[in-house]
């Protein structure tokens, strides 16, 4: 008897974090059926990848599940440096690489919303999701040309609202 309840805790203990939710029914989270894109929201626009990963042990689960929500915040990320080059006014040599990388650095530097789902099947939903305003702040703290910078931070928004419509 003493083991099934050691056992019991030792469950209780790693049974996961508390962002889990577990699913299926009505309780499907928004971000889920959304899927990837950029959406405005209630709380602003907000750049998303939402990835999955089909049922395994928990933690390769997740894993797998964060790491293709990562991918695709990263591509989707990859079309707003697109769309902000083509917004460009600047003649400087390599620009649409110069763009992508002070985007990304701004997304690293940007606090991120992280959520989880588990499916009725097993599998597991990630998003990874950057708020553009929290996008825009950052810009100001990279490194990277200060005119070219705010330039990005100053036409974000539109560039945004062209993914949006795709």
């Amino acid at each position: 008897m003493k083991n099934y309840l050691v056992l019991a805790l030792v469950l209780a203990a790693c049974g996961g974090g508390k962002n889990v939710k577990s699913g299926g029914g009505d309780d499907t989270p928004a971000w889920v059926s959304q899927g990837t894109g950029a959406f405005t929201v209630e709380s602003g626009k907000k750049l998303q990848g939402v990835g999955s990963a089909p049922r395994a042990e928990a933690r390769a689960r997740r894993t797998a599940a964060d790491g293709a929500a990562s991918g695709q915040l990263d591509a989707g990320l990859g079309a707003l440096a697109a769309a902000l080059t083509k917004m460009s006014e600047s003649t400087k040599d390599n620009l649409g690489d110069e763009i992508a990388r002070i985007a990304r650095a701004a997304a690293a530097a940007a606090p991120h919303a992280r959520d989880h789902w588990v499916g009725g099947d097993g599998s597991e939903a990630a998003l990874d999701q950057l708020d553009l305003g929290a996008f825009k702040a950052a810009l100001g703290a990279v490194d990277g040309e200060e005119n070219l910078r705010r330039e990005m931070a100053n036409n974000a928004d539109r560039a945004f609202d062209q993914l949006a419509k795709q």
